[in-house]
């Protein structure tokens, strides 16, 4: 099972999910002095388990649902986090311009 697809399916057993984009970066790091061959990943996630919770806390749980992986197979996680109503809120007023 690749990377991505292991990120997504810990990811939707553990909340629903609205929209999921998963960029791979791991390409632009690999001539780094540093790199140790760890992935890099740019996840943007919609949910509705993140109603109510705060920038900190909605990363937290991306964090749970990647328990084991951080520090392994993934080097470095960007993350946006947003709440289902928030997206909606967003999609609405891009159709409005």
């Amino acid at each position: 099972m690749n990377l991505e697809h292991e990120i997504k399916s810990r990811l939707k057993k553990t909340m629903a999910i609205d929209h999921l984009t998963i960029l791979d970066d791991t390409g632009k790091h690999v001539r780094h002095q540093h790199y140790d061959g760890g992935a890099h990943f740019q996840i943007k996630i919609v949910s509705n388990a993140f109603e109510g919770l705060s920038l900190l806390d909605r990363h937290k749980l991306v964090y749970q649902a990647l328990d084991g992986m951080i520090k392994n197979e993934i080097h470095a996680l960007g993350l946006k986090t947003i709440a289902t109503s928030e997206w909606t809120n967003e999609k609405e007023t891009d159709s409005c311009q």
